[in-house]
Order: C-alpha cells, then sequence, then structure tokens
C-alpha cells in the first residue's frame, strides 16, 4: 500500500509504520490535494530522521548536550520541551513537532490554511483571513468508544495558535498526573504537544492513583521508575480540586512566559479553563462539575 493517499480532495492521509497523519490543505479557497501529497513526504522524512535518533530523543532535556546540530524536527521537539519543562524527553514533543514540519512544508508550497493531525495533535497555519474550528474531546481507553465532543475552539489567523495537543492518563498518553484530558493551545504543534504533557503531569492529588514505573508500561520510553497512572480512583471533591489547581500553577506559569495561548484540564467531571482570548465555545453548556478559571 502506498503511504501517502488521496482520501478526498480536503484530506491526505500518511499511514506508515508508527505514523498515523492526515494532512488538509487550502489555497484560494480551494482545497489543494496535490500541496498536501507533496507536503506529506516530509513527514517520511521525518520517520527516517527520527529511527536514527531513537537514543538522543529518550533523554531528558535537561541531560541533553547542548550545541549539538540536530535536524529541525528533532531540535524542534528537544526546543519545545527545554521551554516548557527539561525533565521532559523530546518523545513528548515529537508528535507535535512532526506535524509542524508538514504544515511549514505545505506552507512553503504556498498554502493559505494547513491543518495536520498527527495522531490528535494538530498544527495549524492560517494565513491573514483565514479561520479555523478545531473540536475538543476527553481521551478514552484503546477499547472505548469515542467520547462526545466537548467544545470547539474557534480560531483566527490573529490568535497566532499554530498548534492544539491532548494528553492525559488515558489512551496512549503516559501521564503522572489524573487529568482526563489536558489539552493546550499554543503557537506551535510542538509547544503545545510539551505544555498539554506537562499540565497532565501537574494534575496530582495524593491518593488519587495506582501508579507504574515508566519502563513496565514502556520500557522504550525512557521515562525509567518515573510514576506513570495505570489507573485513578475515584475522586471527592478535596482531591479534584487539588489536582486542578496543581494543574492551575502550571497553567499560569505557562501562559506567563507566553508558551501556552491558552488550555483545558479536566478531572472526572471538573474542569480548568484558561481561556483569555475567549477561543473556547462548548458543544451545549460548560461542563457539569466545578469550572475553575486559571
Amino acid at each position: 500500500m502506498e503511504p501517502v493517499q488521496v482520501i478526498r480532495p480536503d484530506l491526505v492521509l500518511v499511514d506508515w509504520g508508527p505514523m498515523t497523519l492526515s494532512i488538509s490543505v487550502w489555497a484560494d479557497g480551494r482545497p489543494r490535494p496535490v500541496m498536501a501529497a507533496q507536503a506529506a513526504r516530509a513527514a517520511l522524512r521525518c520517520l527516517a530522521v527520527l529511527a536514527d535518533f531513537q537514543g538522543y530523543m529518550r533523554r531528558r532535556v535537561r541531560q541533553l548536550p547542548a550545541g549539538r546540530p540536530l535536524p529541525s524536527v528533532v531540535a524542534r521537539a528537544a526546543e519545545a520541551c527545554r521551554a516548557v519543562d527539561k525533565n521532559l524527553t523530546p518523545l513528548a514533543a515529537v508528535a507535535g513537532a512532526v506535524a509542524d514540519q508538514v504544515a511549514d512544508a505545505a506552507l512553503a508550497l504556498g498554502a493559505d490554511k494547513v491543518v495536520v493531525n498527527n495522531g490528535g495533535d494538530v498544527a495549524i497555519r492560517l494565513a491573514p483571513g483565514q479561520s479555523l474550528g478545531v473540536g475538543l474531546r476527553p481521551g478514552a481507553a484503546q477499547d472505548e468508544e469515542p467520547a462526545p465532543l466537548l467544545g470547539r475552539l474557534h480560531l483566527e489567523a490573529s490568535d497566532g495558535v499554530g498548534g492544539v495537543a491532548s494528553s492525559g492518563w488515558h489512551g496512549r498518553s503516559l501521564s503522572s498526573g489524573v487529568a482526563d484530558l489536558a489539552t493546550a493551545w499554543s503557537s506551535s504543534a510542538a509547544l503545545a504537544d510539551a505544555a498539554a504533557t506537562a499540565l497532565g503531569n501537574a494534575a496530582q492529588a495524593s491518593g488519587a492513583a495506582n501508579t507504574v514505573p515508566a519502563r513496565k508500561l514502556d520500557p522504550a520510553s525512557g521515562l525509567g521508575s518515573q510514576a506513570i497512572t495505570d489507573s485513578v480512583n475515584r475522586l471527592g471533591p478535596a482531591q479534584r480540586a487539588t489536582a486542578l489547581n496543581s494543574a492551575r500553577l502550571s497553567a499560569r506559569a505557562l501562559h506567563d512566559r507566553q508558551l501556552i495561548s491558552g488550555c483545558v484540564v479536566m478531572v472526572q467531571g471538573d474542569t480548568l479553563l484558561l481561556d483569555r482570548g475567549r477561543c473556547l465555545e462548548w458543544q451545549e453548556a460548560p461542563p457539569t462539575g466545578r469550572l475553575l478559571a486559571a
């Protein structure tokens, strides 16, 4: 099977090895599948490069040597994690970094609106006057049906959002926290990816989770003995508040350092929202639990 497939004029799929990535490209109000297919080659190049840097990507960024020349996709992931939290490994931002590479490739071909979705980590490029809606939904276990849509981010080019990414203890994420969903939007997908991981990790409360060493869940993660959430207990109001207050401190710090534009963190029905640009519109109404402002 060809790794790059044109599904429809506004959707090109890259399905190769561990990568399943979709690309949508427009120019002058029309979908441009040829541009998208050409940009898809950047994703395949990233995959080849990352195979050569597996050991590097599994080291915490505080341990990485400074000044080493790196391929662009590796540098993007490492720099995003270094900015957000030096205890992260570049793997925490690699999906976003690949999406950024592909989106920039499409932009260089003359696109004025680009969406690259790499397993839920989304790179966005909007020329002046362009806009986009991005749906948000909680994570789900691999054997569960997708959760209903929570809401939608309404983004204009002037918002400066170049990426939206999600983390949490559900699904494929490795998280040290109890957030069912931690979504961040930022100037790039790599930064959003790293920030979502950091926000998910920050949502912690005593006695809230059952954890296992990261190496038991994924020996190749590079996280070693770091405690990773394997399941979450039914939390009381105080535990949910503690977890969200911890995430709120992280969110404020990331926003004050201009690393994120906004975020949503959810813990068993209670929600933390940082949305000073008023980009998020809930699908029906705000969540039924407590809604906290960051």
